[in-house]
């Protein structure tokens, strides 16, 4: 089989960095990059998985189609093999509008939609998406302040913003989908999600794929994919700042079970101090109730630079996708490079000092991001991160 290139869009930073990592941790060079500072030499010149964050979580429906219509069509004329579409495992944002324009860019292609994720505990069972056991629609997903999520039957809920035709079932029932439909897979283990990747690598007519980092990860794995390369190994961090832009419980609940654990809050009016003691610190203000407004998160992003200007910070440890996004904004859009998870669906990347110093200052030194969605990990997370990043 030859080699291929696969364009991945995603629509937040956190999802575009954990397929990116995903793709790292198999030994395929992967790089992403936002769409507001993408190149057409971007796409010419990737090689291995080139990931988009294509910041349509939010967006209305017309301008998410519009974005991923445009990028996928300029992936197809530079002959990338596939795009898979990174969606959320909790079904939010444009997911129908965004599928179908995918499906029109490649001239009617089927695509196979695999949302389970059972490592964090996603699975699909008749078309129905389970969080822990439970319909989505009867979680705290369907009370999230910009995507709620009320519907758990995924081809109802596509149906409800597309006009593609929705198969359902188990791959070996729905891979001889027909043209220009999605084909949405069941999944409740890994070793389901394996065989859909399987089918999805070996058939001939599906070049458009999606789902959340699982499914990735098993294409990551199964994919001839060019120059691949012992993964690199994880970075030390003795000096993290943690910020949390994230009002899910799961986090907020992170950060204080590591104050219990000895972690050192900060606020903005402590930031010359705690440039001269570093170590691992969490900034105060994006562990309160204020959280989750895209203006709170320039905010915590403007508090973040000042930290970089003073502090010889080696990481940042950030908790949700538009607060993540609002800090690589502000140091101008610098290519990411993962390099793997330091935990499942947690990512690490390298930026590189000369890609983002001259808008913070002078920096003589990489930076790390460490990246978690805000519904991720166990209430020890931060304790772990630093176990494994910042005591070597």
């Amino acid at each position: 089989m030859a080699d291929h290139r696969i364009l991945v869009l995603a629509d937040d930073l956190t999802g575009a960095l954990e397929v990116g990592a995903k793709f790292a941790a198999a030994g395929v060079r992967s790089q992403v990059r936002t769409v507001q500072n993408l190149l057409p030499r971007d796409l010419h010149d990737a090689t291995g998985a080139l990931v988009v964050d294509t910041e349509t979580r939010h967006a209305k429906a017309a301008e998410a189609a519009r974005r991923v219509y445009d990028l996928a069509c300029a992936a197809h004329g530079q002959g990338f093999s596939h795009v898979y579409k990174k969606t959320d495992s909790t079904l939010r944002g444009n997911i129908g509008v965004e599928l179908a324009a995918l499906i029109d860019a490649y001239e009617g292609s089927p695509l196979l939609y695999v949302p389970a994720y059972p490592q964090m505990r996603r699975t699909v069972r008749n078309g129905s998406l389970y969080v822990d056991g439970v319909r989505v629609g009867a979680t705290c997903f369907a009370h999230d302040p910009f995507n709620p999520v009320k519907e758990s039957h995924i081809p109802t809920l596509l149906a409800a913003s597309c006009r593609v035709p929705v198969r359902s079932g188990p791959v070996r029932d729905v891979m001889n989908c027909v043209p220009s439909c999605i084909a949405v897979c069941d999944g409740e283990t890994d070793a389901e999600v394996e065989a859909a990747a399987r089918a999805f690598i070996s058939s001939a007519n599906f070049r458009l794929a999606a789902g959340p980092a699982g499914f990735a990860t098993q294409l990551a794995r199964l994919m001839d994919m060019p120059r691949r390369r012992e993964p690199p190994a994880l970075p030390s961090a003795r000096n993290a700042l943690i910020v949390n832009g994230s009002l899910h419980k799961v986090s907020l609940q992170q950060v204080e079970q590591a104050k219990r654990e000895g972690f050192r809050a900060i606020d903005s009016r402590s930031i010359s101090d705690a440039a001269t003691e570093g170590g691992w610190i969490i900034l105060e203000e994006g562990s309160g109730t204020s959280g989750a407004t895209f203006d709170f998160a320039k905010s915590l992003a403007r508090s973040v630079c000042q930290l970089l200007v003073r502090s010889p910070l080696d990481a940042l440890v950030v908790f949700g996708g538009d607060t993540a996004y609002a800090i690589v904004e502000a140091i101008g859009h610098p290519p990411l490079h993962p390099l793997g998870e330091v935990m499942e669906g947690i990512p690490i990347s390298r930026i590189e000092a000369k890609q983002f110093g001259a808008h913070i200052g002078h920096r003589d030194r990489d930076l790390y991001l460490v990246t978690k969605a805000g519904s991720f990990g166990p209430p020890t997370v931060l304790a772990s991160l630093r176990d494994s990043l910042g005591e070597r």
